[in-house]
Order: structure tokens, then C-alpha cells, then sequence
């Protein structure tokens, strides 16, 4: 991500400091609703996506993040993802990792009239998974993912390998912290 936006802020906006930090800070969020908190032209959408996708083996799998899917498919838990990345982007990256099986569902931010952190996302993968709020939690590694969750009235547990965990801890209060995917797990373990 960092190096699509360095690149792509020099095609579109020239010359200058890329506002890499500052963008990091709103992951999880759609693209283009980054780039209006920015103030940065929408054509950046376009190059960006293209060289996320052609640059996807850059992408790393966090540590026992597979170990940990396979523990919750084992326990019968149905999954969704909700994001900000777009739909094609997100089913791409999901087969180059062959992870897609873990999930019931997947919702995009291009799928959304509203995306994180209002709950429409959240309330729309309620219904596909059949569950209710009370027995619901969102992990996530962004402060649009714990506000979206408070925002649908789901239990939050707040990822700390994320891109920017201190973003996490000043500016959200999720009912959880997890440090990594072990110690999420065992707080799963503990919430069934």
C-alpha cells in the first residue's frame, strides 16, 4: 500500500512529499473516501488499484493468521469479511492466498452505499450470515472497523499488528485488544 500511494501520488499529483503516514492512518476505509478526508484528487483511485493488483505478491500473511481461520472454520464459526478495498482487489488477493474458503461471505466497499465506518456493511453481512448483533464480533485492525462495529452494535475486538495499532488505542475504544493472532484466539476461545 505504501509503495502503490508514493507511486501513484507522483503520477497524478507531481511533485511533493506523498502523504503516506497520513494515509495509512485511515485503512480500512474506501479508497476514495481516503482520499477525500485527504483532499487529494479521485484519479488516484484507478493507477492505485491497477498497481496493488500487479504488485500482489507484495502482500504478506500475517503470522498465524491461517493457523487462526483454521481453528474458527473448526469451530464451526461462519466468517465475513468487510472492507475497503474494492470487490475485484479483494477476491484477487483472497485466491493468491488461497483463503477464500475460510469466508461465508465477503462484502467490498464498491458494494456499499455507505462504507465503514457507518454499519451498513455490518448490517448487511448480518442478514447474509443469519445472525444477530449480540452474537457478532468484528476484528479489526482500523478505527473505521471498532466504530463500524459500535456503530451496528456488535462486540469489537481491536487488531494490534495492523498498520498503525496506536491509531487503534487513542482513538477507539473496542471492547477487546488482541496483540496477535494467538492471544485473538484465545479471546475467541474465551467469548464462546
Amino acid at each position: 500500500m505504501r509503495y502503490a500511494f508514493s507511486v501513484c501520488y507522483r503520477q497524478v499529483v507531481g511533485e511533493g512529499t506523498p502523504p503516506t503516514e497520513r494515509f495509512l492512518e485511515h485503512m480500512g476505509e474506501s479508497f476514495p473516501h481516503i482520499l477525500k478526508q485527504l483532499e487529494l484528487p479521485l484519479s488516484l483511485w484507478e493507477p492505485y488499484r491497477k498497481l496493488c493488483q500487479s504488485h500482489i505478491e507484495q502482500i504478506r500473511v500475517f503470522s498465524g493468521a491461517r493457523e487462526g481461520l483454521e481453528w474458527l472454520r473448526c469451530q464451526d464459526i461462519r466468517m465475513a469479511i468487510l472492507t475497503g478495498k474494492d470487490r475485484e482487489r479483494t477476491e484477487q488477493i483472497l485466491a493468491y492466498f488461497d483463503l477464500e474458503h475460510f469466508f461465508t461471505t465477503v462484502l467490498s466497499s464498491d458494494e456499499l452505499n455507505n462504507p465503514k465506518p457507518h454499519p451498513e456493511g455490518i448490517q448487511l453481512l448480518l442478514k447474509r450470515l443469519e445472525s444477530d448483533a449480540k452474537d457478532t464480533v468484528m476484528v479489526g485492525d482500523g478505527v473505521s472497523d471498532i466504530l463500524c462495529a459500535q456503530n451496528a452494535g456488535v462486540r469489537s475486538i481491536a487488531a494490534l499488528w495492523g498498520t498503525k495499532p496506536e491509531r487503534l488505542r487513542q482513538f477507539s475504544r473496542p471492547d477487546y485488544f488482541a496483540s496477535d493472532w494467538a492471544d485473538l484466539t484465545r479471546k475467541l476461545q474465551a467469548l464462546l
